[in-house]
């Protein structure tokens, strides 16, 4: 079968696009122009599912470099990133051969040479890229777009909030099972800065990079309860199951019981911490 794209009106003139395997961009549309918020896996046609909602022309903004967010990018010829997480497009690209073909059986999708246009990483170019930083404005008629820095889960992470409607789009800034032990993540006390951060900026809901719902801006609150949780918890190893290099230490706040997929969960996994060695303990001799 073919990847599919759904998508979702969450407001006038916005949508939610979601690929097969849970990840999510964001159609931002303005009177004169339009913002696509992410790119996803690279699973499906997303520049056909784009240009089918709207007939305005489309810039392409990216909250960070990992390869679930900027696989459809390959599909455009230029996209807006940070220049903090600009560069990494080569160590991506691996990524995504590595998930793709794992994607393919999961849902029992079409061979690469057997469906043109669905997998842009492995069948495009990689576009050109213009940097964004704190406080760039785009604006759309009607609607403004200003770009928020939002390190953590990446160095050179971004948010975009649009305004009037006070909806941050912040990529995996903050996310249930939050991700902090990438080589470029900050530490723990690094993203709970940002959280803070985050919660003196002028809006009221915001929406992830891989979750349904939207999240009002008073929930913050519980992901600093669990940065606090996380710097004093043990913790317990951790290995990602489609990428065994990555490897963390994983803390859960909520009830081991709840499902990690709930909107409710609250987990951290940070870098592996080193292991302590207190050394072998010299044995006493009969005569001591």
């Amino acid at each position: 079968m073919r990847p599919e794209l759904t998508t979702r009106q969450v407001r006038d003139g916005i949508w939610q696009i979601t690929d097969m395997d849970k990840n999510r961009a964001y159609l931002v549309c303005g009177q004169e122009r339009a913002v696509l918020v992410d790119t996803m896996e690279g699973i499906g046609d997303l520049r056909g599912c784009v240009e089918g909602l709207t007939d305005l022309p489309v810039t392409v903004a990216l909250t960070h470099h990992h390869h679930d967010h900027v696989g459809g990018a390959y599909q455009w010829d230029e996209v807006l990133m940070s220049a903090t997480d600009d560069g990494f497009w080569e160590a991506e690209a691996a990524d995504h051969r590595v998930v793709l073909p794992q994607l393919q059986e999961r849902f029992g999708l079409d061979a690469t040479d057997a469906c043109p246009g669905c997998y842009p990483v492995v069948q495009g170019s990689r576009p050109a890229v213009r940097h964004v930083a704190e406080g760039d404005v785009l604006d759309l008629g009607g609607r403004r777009i200003e770009v928020v820095e939002l390190p953590g889960h990446t160095l050179g992470s971004v948010g975009y909030l649009v305004q009037p409607d006070g909806l941050l789009l912040s990529g995996d800034a903050v996310t249930p099972v939050m991700t902090l032990f990438y080589a470029d993540s900050t530490d723990i006390d690094g993203w709970e800065a940002t959280l803070r951060k985050m919660q003196g900026l002028d809006f009221g809901t915001f929406m992830t990079g891989h979750h349904d719902r939207e999240f009002a801006r008073g929930d913050l609150a519980s992901w600093v309860e669990l940065a606090e949780f996380s710097k004093m918890d043990r913790g317990m190893h951790w290995v990602n199951d489609s990428l065994s290099y990555l490897r963390g230490q994983l803390h859960v706040m909520s009830p081991l019981d709840m499902d990690p997929d709930s909107e409710d969960f609250r987990g951290l996994i940070e870098r592996e911490k080193p292991r302590e060695h207190h050394g072998r303990r010299r044995r006493r001799s009969a005569e001591e």
